[in-house]
């Protein structure tokens, strides 16, 4: 490492190729500069030049060759290297050859494994940063990021959307009476219904309180998906706490309107109509 700092000192040339070069081409030609300094040192060369000239194009003909074939050996490093530096900057797969068994070669497939591996560890962080880990569903973060741009597209490309928002009737009450594993049964059944009938936009708010978004779904879509919902509830509730109570579902339907600008607009007129089912005796679907 020492010899690799003092070059790193040398002003020129800058590139770490270039001076790997330039130490081979002073390397080739040290005995073809001795023998010049030796012919020069004893007197004027009277015969022999022509071998001299010879042994200098061939000199320069090997060195070239071997500068070459040297910046191509490179190539693997240098390869690596840029690999490393797409991946950091736009996150960018990487696509190295590992097949080869040298030095270069393992590097290339280190590189492509560790970055491999990097990739996956990443998604599986995302993905868990944004899924509730009782119920599988997203969680309040995946909707503050995501919310926003759903209803931006929407109103982009005239597509229509709903937003459903779903409470566990008497949860808390269901939890004090039953117990907190019994409780996370129910909302995991709760979590399974909303995809079955829903598909993959459900979300897990906190607690017993779950919301839907329905990307081209109007009211009438909207509210098919609700019944689907509510049948898959109580079908793989009643399987499981028949025995100790009914377990049902309030909801509150939005469709995306002409005078909602935002989320937060369409998730409060959501939440109001859940309001009004609780209102109306809870167990039912409130749609405004």
């Amino acid at each position: 490492m020492r010899f690799y700092a003092f070059m790193q000192r040398v002003g020129w040339p800058r590139s770490y190729r270039g001076k790997i070069l330039a130490i081979c081409f002073v390397g080739t030609h040290v005995p073809l500069i001795a023998l010049i300094a030796w012919l020069i040192g004893t007197g004027p060369v009277e015969g022999g030049l022509a071998e001299i000239l010879v042994v200098l194009a061939a000199t320069l003909l090997g060195t070239a060759g071997a500068l070459l074939g040297l910046s191509a050996m490179l190539s693997p490093i240098l390869h690596a290297t840029q690999t490393l530096d797409a991946y950091a900057e736009t996150g960018r797969r990487p696509d190295l050859p590992t097949v080869h068994g040298d030095a270069a070669g393992r590097l290339m497939a280190s590189v492509q494994m560790t970055l491999t591996q990097l990739d996956r560890t990443i998604e599986t962080l995302e993905s868990l940063s944004v899924t509730d880990p009782l119920t599988g569903l997203y969680n309040r973060r995946w909707l503050d990021d995501r919310g926003e741009r759903i209803v931006a597209e929407a109103r982009r490309e005239r597509r229509p959307l709903s937003l459903l928002v779903i409470d566990v009737d008497r949860f808390k009450s269901f939890n004090d009476e039953h117990g907190h594993a019994v409780g996370d049964q129910v909302l995991i059944l709760v979590a399974d219904a909303i995809r079955e009938g829903a598909g993959g936009h459900g979300v897990r708010l906190g607690g017993d309180e779950f919301c839907v978004l329905l990307p081209d779904a109007d009211r009438k879509t909207a509210e098919a998906t609700a019944r689907r919902i509510r049948l898959a509830s109580e079908l793989g509730v009643e399987r499981f706490v028949a025995a100790f109570a009914e377990v049902t579902l309030s909801m509150g339907l939005a469709t995306l309107g002409p005078d909602d600008r935002t989320f937060d607009g369409l998730f409060s007129r959501a939440d109001e109509q859940l309001l009004t089912a609780k209102r109306k005796g809870r167990n039912r679907l409130s749609a405004g």
